[in-house]
């Protein structure tokens, strides 16, 4: 019996935790291919293109589209190849204002995340300000790293092996810097995702305007720990990592 657009929404957004978006995790990723397996194949070979009739049903099939692929196939062509079809679905859910009518931001968020996902540079620039309107602080610090990687590469390097792409000298020299996923590289400076300023040492906060753990440099730490909500998580320091051996 195929799944129905809320039950797509209910376990993504109820089901699930925060953590389990982002986190590579294969024991997520078989869960995802047993319950929607065959139903995001049928996406992907158009056979859903009438949920596209309405924003709940719309945004089922952009998580289907733009999360599920990628939890599927990961390291594979196809990881990608719902983000055509999810990205039509975005630039329609804001023409129809079904986005701006949205009163939850996490569906607001997910509802953008297929420009984010977009090797266009001025798709990548749109989403900056809608997320700065319609999301969080840290999604869009997230938004602003990719603007700049498109602007420094024109491309992500992390895509080119899964699609077969020969990589430049500069983004061999990116990709081994990059932190491999689930691991800390103790002697590679973090960012702050705040303001991208690279260092030895972040904290983590959150506050009422910043509701998700972020790390922030010493500078904008200085900024949020007086704001409403203000919590403190810790301390990170590239050198303590490094004395550790994680």
């Amino acid at each position: 019996m195929e799944s129905s657009p809320n039950e797509v929404l209910r376990f993504w957004f109820d089901d699930c935790r925060p953590h389990q978006w982002f986190q590579r995790n294969s024991d997520f990723d078989a869960l995802v291919f047993k319950r929607f397996g065959e139903l995001t194949s049928s996406a992907l070979n158009g056979d859903l293109n009438h949920w596209n009739k309405n924003p709940t049903s719309a945004l089922a099939l952009v998580l289907i589209l733009d999360q599920f692929c990628r939890q599927l196939w990961r390291n594979q062509p196809t990881a990608f190849a719902g983000d055509r079809q999810a990205l039509h679905l975005t630039h329609r859910a804001l023409a129809e204002g079904w986005i701006a009518c949205e009163p939850q931001r996490v569906r607001r968020q997910f509802w953008l995340m297929p420009m984010l996902h977009s090797e266009q540079l001025q798709v990548v620039t749109e989403a900056v300000s809608l997320l700065e309107r319609w999301s969080d602080p840290a999604t869009v610090a997230v938004a602003i790293r990719k603007k700049d990687l498109l602007l420094k590469f024109g491309r992500y390097p992390q895509r080119n092996a899964a699609l077969g792409r020969l990589s430049t000298a500069r983004e061999m020299t990116f990709l081994q810097n990059r932190q491999s996923p689930g691991k800390t590289n103790p002697s590679k400076q973090q960012s702050c995702e705040r303001c991208l300023l690279s260092g030895p040492t972040f904290y983590r906060v959150k506050t009422a305007a910043l509701p998700k753990w972020t790390l922030v440099c010493p500078s904008c730490w200085s900024q949020l720990h007086k704001q409403d909500g203000y919590t403190y998580g810790g301390t990170r320091k590239a050198n303590r990592r490094a004395r550790q051996g994680r």
